[in-house]
């Protein structure tokens, strides 16, 4: 493996081996050069039922790292079933290769045939490349994301619909280079029920990503779910989701 590395000038994995019976067949796969921790909390209005947001965070292949929030809507069962079908939805149909858009499509169709009554929901995703860094965001009909970069909070906003209102449906989107040290955070719009500095003050100080703050998160009145991945480099680079 150290050879192999050297000559291609890559890091690459324990090879998987696949022995015929005059052959022996070696297959390198490069390792990533980050690898992602990602944590979460939920938050349920009135402090029982069941939450109307969802999220899931999963592996797409080709070295990407998904995380993802849906906010389904109203409260309580409707919106959880809302929710977790965009989610599960998503993440089916993107982990067996299909492309953002075309799920967004599905999840909408599947929306609107499902009740005569109106029904909808957001899809927030973050889409991370663990070779270079580099993070696209869909947004339809979710709120701001915040992203943490040398002690200094941005807010990442792309004005959309959700599904399961219209026919034809698109995901905003927007990408951003990750650095050492950078953090993401993705919320659902409960959190931002009066303001976001409590998350901005909160994200300055913020250090392991795995374990959520939630003392401001209990005073909302709607149900909400936060999510946030931090990416860990191998080899001594950091960089926060």
């Amino acid at each position: 493996r150290r050879e192999v590395s050297a000559c291609c000038g890559r890091v690459f994995d324990a090879p998987v081996v696949s022995i015929s019976d005059e052959s022996a067949r070696l297959v390198f796969y490069e390792l990533a050069r980050f690898d992602a921790d990602i944590g979460s909390s939920q938050h349920i209005a009135g402090g029982k039922g069941l939450c109307g947001d969802s999220a899931n965070y999963y592996s797409a292949g080709s070295g990407n790292m998904v995380a993802v929030i849906s906010d389904g809507m109203g409260t309580g069962g409707r919106a959880a079933v809302d929710s977790n079908m965009a989610v599960s939805i998503l993440k089916k149909l993107t982990q067996a290769g299909l492309s953002f858009d075309s799920a967004l499509s599905v999840i909408n169709a599947s929306l609107m045939v499902k009740s005569e009554e109106e029904t909808l929901a957001t899809l927030d995703v973050a889409d991370i490349n663990l070779y270079s860094g580099k993070t696209t965001f869909f947004k339809a009909g979710a709120p701001i994301t915040f992203v943490r970069r040398c002690g200094k909070v941005m807010k990442r906003e792309s004005p959309s619909l959700p599904a399961g209102i219209l026919n034809d449906v698109k995901f905003a989107k927007s990408s951003i280079n990750l650095h050492h040290g950078d953090r993401i955070l993705m919320v659902s719009d409960g959190a931002l029920f009066s303001e976001d500095t409590w998350i901005c003050e909160m994200l300055k100080g913020w250090h392991d990503a795995r374990i959520v703050p939630y003392e401001n998160i209990s005073l909302a009145p709607s149900a909400i779910c936060l999510t946030t991945s931090s990416l860990t480099a191998p080899n001594s680079s950091r960089l926060f989701f």
